[in-house]
């Protein structure tokens, strides 16, 4: 009993050290540092517990168990810092001042099993409290979320397990209590819910780093949207599934009109605003499950599926129109942003993303030269007929080949 109790102490605080030092490595995500003190403090709490007999008892009974509870808490205190929520300290002291006044009662001071049953209760809902935490982010694609959840949710079901034991077989004292097959099986299994947490948590936060440098190198920082690279990717996704739903596709180039003189003139900090204007414009429009992205320079691109060609030109309008109403008060000496705006459609699965960004850029240059703040429009087969229609349209239908709609 008394080497597995040192191997699970020694063990607990290693763990611990090292979710430390993996929590001071990448400063962006502190939750280790935290998961790290609650294992160091938990082990110094388990360590005054084994040590029973050789201290005081009110080291070892109030002090040590006060020590794990608090342990506890600095774990639920770092799901909640992992979720960017705040900490609210005086919590942590709760179960520990709980468990130390408890102790101060003769029926508590004097029954190992009523003790044993109070700190299980309090350790149990600790841990649940901590998957409870982890579950409300779980809409961050995390692999390791649910592993976590389930073996804190584990963990306390056995905490829980221990009171109906205790009550069948009760401990007639504190060394029997040592000595007993509950705590040693309880002593095993604190060591694997320490090493299983702490590879877990470890991997959680790998799992986010890296999700930051991939989200990182799809988005483009200026604007918040898609970049180039994310652009093209989506838009093979799109393509794979336009085989199986055989719906058009609508290219639409956004290019910001004048965007040299307002850099010019309004300064560049002007121009980064411009660009996020129309970022954060053209997506409340065209909403947030819509492809669209940053692909260069002032020049924005969204693909999505449309019913038809008239529907295509209804929504780049749109996307015009409310940018120009949201970017009225950059104005200045008669300088307003607007943007000219090319839309052409792809019908055939085996069309590529860079025909229709062709295709969309002949429209789009031609906006530009009939005056900008427009919307013109290319049939992606510039010998067929005016109109295109495979399926019931949800707006006005537009006619097609060579359509511009103008402030």
């Amino acid at each position: 009993m008394h080497t597995l109790s040192v191997v699970t102490v020694f063990v607990t605080a290693l763990l611990g050290a090292l979710l430390v030092f993996a929590g001071l490595l990448n400063r962006s995500i502190r939750a280790p540092i935290w998961w790290g003190a609650a294992q160091i403090v938990a082990a110094a709490g388990l360590g005054l517990v084994a040590a029973r007999g050789g201290v005081p008892n009110y080291l070892s009974i109030e002090i040590g168990n006060g020590l794990v509870l608090f342990g506890y808490g600095l774990t639920w205190a770092g799901a909640r810092v992992f979720g960017d929520r705040k900490v609210p300290l005086p919590v942590l002291v709760v179960a520990p001042l709980i468990w130390i006044l408890s102790c101060r009662l003769p029926v508590v001071a004097g029954n190992v099993n009523l003790r044993v049953a109070i700190v299980s209760a309090m350790l149990a809902m600790l841990a649940a409290a901590t998957a409870m935490e982890f579950w409300r982010d779980r809409d961050e694609p995390l692999m390791s979320r649910g592993p976590i959840v389930t073996v804190l949710l584990a963990h306390a079901a056995m905490l829980v397990a221990r009171i109906p034991v205790i009550s069948v077989l009760p401990l007639v004292d504190n060394d029997t209590l040592m000595r007993s097959v509950p705590f040693a099986l309880l002593a095993f299994g604190t060591l694997l819910y320490a090493v299983v947490m702490a590879f877990l948590l470890l991997t959680m936060t790998k799992e986010r780093t890296e999700l930051a440098h991939k989200i990182a190198s799809l988005v483009d920082p200026l604007s918040g949207v898609a970049n180039r690279r994310a652009f093209l990717s989506g838009s093979s996704r799109l393509f794979a599934q336009q085989k199986v739903d055989h719906e058009p596709l609508a290219m639409l180039l956004f290019d910001l009109d004048r965007f040299k003189e307002i850099n010019d003139h309004l300064g560049h900090a002007a121009g980064d605003q411009v660009l996020q204007a129309f970022a954060r414009s053209a997506t409340a429009t065209l909403g947030s499950d819509v492809l669209f992205g940053r692909i260069g320079g002032e020049e924005f691109a969204s693909l999505l599926p449309v019913g038809d060609f008239g529907e295509a030109i209804a929504i780049a309008d749109r996307v015009r129109r409310n940018f120009a109403e949201a970017a009225a008060h950059f104005s200045d000496r008669g300088l307003a942003p607007t943007v000219s705006v090319g839309v052409t459609l792809g019908l055939d699965a085996k069309t590529e993303v860079e025909d229709l960004l062709l295709v969309a850029d002949e429209a789009l240059y031609r906006a530009k030269a009939n005056g900008r703040n427009r919307v013109e429009a290319n049939a992606p087969d510039t010998d067929r007929e005016a109109e295109i229609a495979v399926a019931p349209s949800i707006v006005p239908i537009m006619r097609a080949r060579r359509v511009s709609a103008a402030a």
